[in-house]
This record gives C-alpha cells, structure tokens and sequence, in this order.
C-alpha cells in the first residue's frame, strides 16, 4: 500500500512499505546497529574578552542560555594572567602584582567569579596559563611580537621562571580549594595560545615554559590534564610533539614531557585574504585535510598514540573584529552558512573517526557575546549572541545539535557526494536524525530543492511512530533572516523583539506519524531545500 502524507515543511511524500528503486540520493538508517558514541565534541567555545564578556548581562545570559540548552560544555579564553585593552575592552585578569620587596601578591577574586559563573551553568574551563603579567615580563625590546595575520601578542619567556611557576602552582592551588578537587580535574590546562608567533630560534623558550608549566600544575596534583600547544602551523607542532615525545625536559632532565592532549587551530579561511582576488571559500574539506595530515604526522611519535587530540578554535574566517561593512563576504558569520558549516564539519569528523580510527575530542568555536555587548546588530563579528540577546544562527545550530542522543548509527549513503549528510542516533527512547543540504560554494541567494530518500531498518514490526521535525532554512529558526525581513534595524531599542525571540526559540515546524512493515522498516522521501537542516525526532507511538 502507498501511502502519500503531504506537509507543510517540504516533506513531499513518505512511502510506507515499499521498495526503494533507484532513488539518486537514498541515505539507509540501520538503527540497531551503533557505530560508537555520540561525544558532543562540539560543545565548546571561547573568545578573546570572554573574562570580560561572562560577567555582563549579555554574557550572564547567554551562560544561562547554554546551560538550559545544554549547547556548550566547555570555555576557553586567553589573557588569564595579564590585563590587556584592545578594543576599548580590558580583557584579561589582574592576578599578579608585587609589593615593594618584589613579594608576590596574589588576587584571584575576579577569575574564581568567572569561573563559578561556568560551573553554575553546568560549564567547565580550559584554563590557559596566558599571557605574562606586567610584573614577570621582560622589557619589551626583548620580545617578539604577533603572528602572520598582525595580531600584536607579545611572545616571551619570564623575567623571573621561580615566581612564574610559584603563580601557576598558587592558581592551580587555588581553583581546587574554591572548585574542589574532582571538579578542577575535570578541566584542561594549556600555557599559551598560539606560539605560532615566537621566532624559530627562540622556540626553545617555549618549550621550556611548556616543561615549567606541566611541572608546576600537576606538582599540584597529578591528575590534573595538561596540554597543548595550541598552534595553527604544522610547521610549529612537528617540532613541538618531538620535544614532548623525544627532547631532554628543561625540569627533570629526562627524556620527554607529560601532555594529556594536543590542541591546534584550524580555520576556514584566512581573515587576511578576505575579499582579495582569487576568491577563496571556506571548506569542510579543508579541516578534513589537516586533521588527516595530523594523523599521518603522530605515526612517528608511538608515545603519543591515543592522546586526545582538541580543536580548540575553529571558525569560518579567523580574525575576530572584521566586519561586513568593510568586509561583505562575512555575512556567512551572520547567516545559516555557519550552523550548516557546522553541521558538515561534525558530520566530517565522524567520518574520520569511523573511517580513520582518529576521534577529534574538542572541537570549539571561537566567538560568544561580543556584539550583543556592544549593541551591535549583525555585524559579520563571529559571536553566538548579537544585540537584544539574540542567537545568532551559530549558536541555533549548537542547539540544534543538542537535540542529538547519546548513541550513533550506521549509515549507508548510496550516492556518494558532499551536499548531503545524515548523521542518525539513538537512546532507549527515541530516534534522532540530522539531515542536511548544503554545499560550501552555494551563495546566500540560492534556490532549489534536492530530492532525498531515507529508510531505517531494525526497528519493531508493525510499530506506529511519530515525527516531529525542526527545520532550518530560510524561513524556519532563523533569527539573522527574521532581521531581514524587519528591515534590518540598528538597534533592539524601539522595535519588537519577538520575531527575533520566536526565531531563536528552536520550534517544531511539523509533526506526521509513520507504520512499520513487518521486517521493522519504514522509508520516506524528502524534497529538501537547498542551505537548509532537519532534525527529525523519531518516538514509538504508544
């Protein structure tokens, strides 16, 4: 029998006890076959200013918002031990002074109040021990500065190395007296973010911070994770896993240097090649490459083999403060190309998990509640939250993923081609599938539908089920588009707020119900339109 159910979110026809025949684009569901888990590596995110940003009300909001959606698990932020103005914004920490005598005086009441306002939401830090303060910092002639994009970070070792490692014990110290001991086990430790920057001949100095570093924290307790280097070079990180794995430790002695996961940084695009010709466009691809190239690279150090390994920023252009007035390609920070960038990036790494025996353990975007700070609507900034303490499509698509159940499933995708993706899992109660339609070259403006078929099979015989759908496209939670269609206001202060509050509230678009055959099946088509997401929640009907 041919059943035809037709609905209001572009699912045309769902095709109930029938056979498949030469469906284009058929994705086979095997739902009582688990590939492995589902880890939300995903959950992450940080930002330069998040010291900054976390205690304001946007950031206090969107803290709250990540843990009543349980989008993020973990934060990271740089500037931990020196306060920075960029910006107009002081971004990091005062922790360390001395008194006349050169005694260190120590003031962690501002970073314990960050860190509470994570662990209250159900956060968790990655702590980096960045960048020296004023008092331990070398005369500034003696230092090297940025990194090939122009940001101005000033790379050197301390004036003084027993009052650096006595400031990281006494921090480290301190988070197990305020937090408690399992909970800041539960945590990552790093000293510097992107030492991409320090000349060659000066890397030794970073290594041997890395050595002081890992010695002074796990002196602290053992257990403690420790990690890094948190480089976007593959020239930099090669020599950099042969110190940990194979050089003499600038503390022990010994050959080689804990290191509880290895952290790098990958972006989809320069933010220095924005807008210059020719043309470049962000890829999935590109991710994919580099982290296979990781792989291929540990071979040579057996004793790293299994250590986690952290992506821990990401984005679609790198280059924070970029905006689309000077820079228009940037409206993709602003637009759905950024949650089904994601999607694909997920759906990719898995792969390489599945495929490749190479899990990505943290994968964090690098943005959080800048514009919404500042009253600024939709400026191309690579934030989750703009003004009105609205999400950005970004963080719907955290959200979206959220949606996700603790176990993943086979599937079997007959036509192989990148616009398409499935990734489907499971829990004792429910089904949850993420299908998407989306090609990184698609301009904003595309159009046209894709027709998809999808089975799952393993089910129980003769079983009513329901469906409940979430759509992302062009109409359907989408908060950037539902500020288009507003007129694109400059600020939140004298217009409505509830398109914009409907828009970030993730609905369900529909609902039908499916019958199983008598083998545990069910199949339906889908015309799926273009730049657009599904999570399709699947439950027993009893």
């Amino acid at each position: 029998m041919l059943s035809i159910i037709k609905f209001n979110f572009l699912l045309l026809a769902l095709l109930v006890f029938s056979q498949v025949i030469c469906q284009e684009n058929r994705f086979e569901v095997k739902s009582n076959i688990v590939v492995g888990k589902n880890t939300e590596f995903w959950k992450a995110a940080g930002s330069d200013h998040l010291f900054y940003h976390s205690l304001r009300p946007a950031g206090q909001y969107l803290l709250k918002r990540m843990g009543s959606t349980n989008s993020h698990h973990y934060l990271r932020s740089h500037h931990t031990f020196n306060q920075d103005l960029k910006h107009g914004v002081i971004r990091g920490q005062n922790v360390y002074s001395e008194d006349p005598k050169g005694d260190p005086i120590y003031d962690f009441s501002n970073l314990n109040k960050v860190y509470r306002a994570y662990i209250e939401n159900g956060i968790k830090p990655i702590v980096e021990y960045d960048y020296l303060p004023e008092a331990l910092s070398l005369d500034e002639s003696d230092s090297s500065r940025g990194n090939d994009e122009g940001m101005t970070i000033i790379n050197t070792g301390p004036n003084d190395w027993r009052k650096w490692s006595n400031l990281m014990k006494a921090t480290t110290q301190n988070f197990i007296d305020e937090f408690g001991i399992d909970e800041v086990r539960s945590w990552y430790f790093e000293v510097w973010n992107e030492p991409d920057g320090w000349p060659e001949e000066e890397w030794h100095v970073f290594y041997k911070m890395y050595d002081v570093f890992v010695d002074a924290v796990t002196s602290v307790d053992s257990k403690l994770k420790v990690g890094g280097p948190a480089c976007y070079h593959e020239y930099f990180l090669k020599p950099f896993l042969n110190h940990v794995a194979n050089g003499t430790n600038y503390v022990t002695g010994k050959k080689g240097t804990q290191i509880d996961f290895i952290s790098y940084h990958i972006y989809g695009l320069s933010g220095k090649w924005l807008n210059n010709e020719p043309h470049l466009q962000p890829q999935v691809q590109r991710f994919s490459q580099a982290i296979l190239w990781i792989k291929r690279l540990l071979k040579a150090y057996p004793s790293l083999k299994g250590t986690p390994f952290h992506l821990n920023e990401w984005g679609l252009s790198s280059n924070y403060f970029r905006t689309v007035a000077d820079y228009p390609d940037l409206e993709y920070r602003n637009s759905i190309s950024s949650p089904l960038f994601l999607f694909k990036l997920v759906d990719a790494l898995y792969q390489i998990e599945d495929n490749y025996n190479f899990p990505t353990s943290m994968l964090l975007y690098w943005g959080f509640s800048w514009e919404a700070d500042e009253n600024e609507f939709f400026t191309g900034k690579r934030e989750l939250l703009t003004e009105g303490n609205t999400p950005k499509p970004i963080q719907t698509g955290f959200e979206m993923l959220a949606q996700l159940q603790p176990q993943r499933l086979e599937v079997v995708k007959d036509k192989k081609g990148s616009r398409f993706g499935l990734i489907a899992t499971r829990s004792k109660e429910k089904i949850v599938l993420l299908v998407y339609n989306y090609q990184e070259s698609d301009g904003e403006k595309v159009v046209g539908n894709d027709r998809i078929n999808i089975q799952l099979s393993g089910l129980k015989n003769k079983l009513e089920y329901k469906v409940e759908s979430i759509t992302l496209d062009s109409k359907n939670n989408n908060t950037y588009q539902a500020w288009l269609s507003m007129g694109s206001p400059k600020s939140s202060e004298l217009i409505d707020l509830m398109p914009l509050q409907k828009a970030a509230s993730i609905d369900i678009t529909s609902e039908f119900d499916l019958k199983t055959n008598g083998q545990g099946e069910m199949n339906f088509d889908m015309n799926l339109k273009r730049r657009s997401a599904h999570i399709l929640i699947i439950k027993p009907n009893e």
